[in-house]
């Protein structure tokens, strides 16, 4: 397995906050899926939570080589394994694309301060044959 895309992104926390506090439900339904909103309401630093999530959305679909285009915010879920580490769940047209390019997993790392966001993805997998990312022997 190889790196087959690098995405990173950054975001202001008061950014998401103010997002929330204007389009409240509308806001987190269009960018979050349920279960990444209802960890957030249980989540100390609810703002910070979410602007991480928000970045590592970014940052996943920078790694498949998509940015925004084509996809839905709802399309790439960030949720957690047992031990509370980050992982990349895909959906819909972010799957496909990431088929499309050969990538088997994403991993993702986010941190954040009181007033940044930032997150980290790395796309694996094999790169598709004529791709310029194919590995020549």
């Amino acid at each position: 397995m190889e790196v087959v895309g690098l995405g990173v992104d950054m975001v202001e926390v008061a950014r998401i906050a103010r997002a929330v506090s204007r389009w409240g439900d509308a806001f987190l339904a269009r960018i979050y899926t349920p279960l990444e909103v209802e960890r957030s309401r249980r989540a100390k630093g609810r703002n910070q939570h979410l602007a991480a999530r928000f970045a590592a959305k970014e940052a996943v679909m920078k790694a498949l080589g998509t940015g925004r285009r084509s996809l839905s915010w709802c399309e790439v879920e960030i949720g957690a394994d047992q031990a509370g580490k980050p992982i990349v769940l895909l959906h819909g047209s972010a799957r496909r694309v990431a088929k499309r390019q050969g990538v088997e997993s994403v991993l993702v790392a986010l941190s954040h301060t009181s007033g940044h966001a930032v997150a980290a993805a790395v796309a694996l997998g094999e790169p598709p044959k004529g791709s310029l990312l194919e590995r020549r022997e």
